[in-house]
């Protein structure tokens, strides 16, 4: 018995070993995950912009906004600070991310759990900022949500990049409408790649709206909850995903053919 235990448990972690390495494959559960993303980057973005006068997420909002800013043409109307913090995060958390998703491997079950961990654990560290100072628009705390919220959005974006399904980018809905329209296949009915373009922009949009109103009926604190629980479902999902069969070799197939 004593010699049986061992190997049992060598068998275990060589399972777990295997099924952490796994890269998963492109199917209906990973695109229903990027969308729960998007609808959690709308909630996401609609929240912050009251609050802090910048976006977490829309960086060509921000961009443009820093732009107006530097010409001195509005006053008030953006937080110069916290877009700079926004921005400088976002791209950080990309480049951060997206840079080690490429040594571990962008499709490995393993760095797609730290991935969509890390990026929860940020939102929740945003939303413990939160009820821990009163949420003013400019200071230290407005910046380290802001921080936060960006890097985490920054992560990812670099993720889903990364898996190659460019029709669901979580966060960027300009490319997705017109994408949407120039399709020369729009009006088949099995369009794969339509649907999936018409589903981002629904959540997105639908996110966006839960966001605010949340925002407006409850507190700047339940839009970032609901947004952190989104990331913590993809990422419990994330352990469901069915992973790439190899493919057969020729030789291999003969041989099965011939036994």
């Amino acid at each position: 018995m004593a010699l049986t235990l061992p190997k049992t448990e060598d068998r275990r972690k060589s399972r777990l070993h295997e099924f952490l390495m796994e890269d998963i494959r492109e199917d209906l559960l990973l695109e229903c995950e990027l969308l729960i993303l998007s609808f959690a980057t709308g909630i996401q973005d609609a929240a912050a912009w009251p609050d802090y006068s910048c976006f977490a997420s829309n960086q060509t909002g921000n961009t443009l906004f820093l732009a107006i800013g530097v010409a001195g043409l509005t006053r008030n109307a953006y937080s110069f600070p916290n877009i700079g913090v926004s921005l400088s995060l976002f791209v950080a958390g990309g480049f951060i991310m997206g840079q080690l998703g490429n040594y571990i491997g962008v499709r490995r079950r393993l760095w797609l759990l730290i991935s969509n961990l890390i990026q929860t654990l940020f939102v929740f560290c945003a939303l413990i900022v939160q009820h821990q100072w009163p949420v003013k628009r400019d200071g230290p705390a407005a910046m380290a949500v802001i921080a936060l919220l960006a890097f985490s959005s920054g992560a990812q974006v670099a993720m889903s990049r990364s898996l190659k399904i460019t029709e669901i980018t979580t966060a960027m809905a300009t490319a997705a409408f017109i994408d949407l329209v120039v399709d020369p296949n729009l009006g088949k009915l099995k369009n794969r790649l339509r649907n999936r373009r018409v589903m981002f922009i629904i959540m997105l949009v639908a996110g966006c709206f839960v966001g605010a109103f949340a925002q407006r009926e409850i507190n700047s604190k339940f839009p970032l909850l609901l947004c952190a629980l989104g990331k913590a479902l993809v990422s419990m999902a994330m352990l469901f995903n069915r992973p790439i069969e190899p493919r057969r070799s020729p030789s291999s197939s003969t041989e099965n053919l011939k036994v």
